[in-house]
């Protein structure tokens, strides 16, 4: 999509033909209108990775609110500790203080319950009738990238960042391959697997704790979606399809 800032040249009208003869796009305006809107899981259980902590007259936690509503005065789970977390306070993108947010939105929340000092990366703010499944071991299918520079097997270490958390992890089993093109599962486990080849593993949680608060994609697209990253490279991405193990609460 040709566009030039200097000219508008392509933001609010398309590109003139006699500029750009290949062009069939919109413009950037257009394109931008007739976008969908992404589907809200309002109506979802509470659920909110903690993307940062500090202290401001009580312990503040920021983060977005992946799915459901969150209102003051009431309250909720932090996961995996299973702290009952009270909401003090509650704001948005202002100053001022909100009665409640949903899903999408951005906030800060004073709460009681918790020390600052006891929340700690990749903890999730919850609803108490459903908790973030927080698991030692899960399925995945993922694709790995041109930066892997290794050939990747059974017992391969890398680190792993789904939301906020950032956890060491270990290939346990490379399950299938998978056809470029149709998706189909091989009916034999692949003893390997090379950059660009896109493969369904058991991955086990290995650092920290031993385990992380996450869930399918399918269900939390935003808490499903992850990372590989070895020797500073991105090495490949991938979605949860499956989680195989809960971890005892904290």
């Amino acid at each position: 999509m040709p566009i030039s800032a200097q000219t508008t040249l392509g933001i609010k009208d398309p590109v003139p033909k006699d500029v750009a003869p290949w062009n069939n796009n919109p413009s950037l305006l257009d394109y931008l209108d007739s976008m969908q809107t992404l589907e809200r899981k309002v109506n979802a259980p509470f659920m909110m990775p903690i993307a940062a902590k500090y202290r401001d007259m009580g312990t503040m936690i920021e983060g977005k609110i992946e799915s459901g509503v969150i209102k003051k005065g009431v309250t909720y789970l932090m996961m995996p500790n299973r702290e009952k977390t009270d909401i003090a306070a509650l704001y948005g993108e202002t100053e001022d203080e909100v009665a409640a947010a949903t899903c999408g939105d951005q906030v800060r929340i004073r709460i009681k319950g918790v020390e600052e000092e006891d929340i700690l990366p990749g903890f999730v703010l919850c609803s108490p009738k459903r908790p973030v499944h927080c698991v030692s071991a899960f399925e995945a299918q993922i694709v790995l990238l041109p930066d892997l520079k290794s050939i990747l097997s059974a017992g391969f270490n890398c680190v792993m960042h789904v939301h906020s958390a950032t956890e060491e992890v270990t290939f346990s089993a490379l399950l299938h391959k998978l056809e470029k093109g149709t998706g189909r599962k091989s009916k034999k486990a692949p003893g390997f697997a090379t950059k660009g080849m896109s493969i369904i593993a058991r991955l086990e949680v290995t650092g920290g704790a031993g385990s992380v608060c996450v869930e399918r994609f399918e269900d939390y697209p935003q808490l499903g979606r992850f990372t590989l990253r070895d020797q500073g490279q991105t090495i490949g991405i991938g979605k949860i399809t499956k989680l195989i193990t809960d971890s005892p609460a904290a």
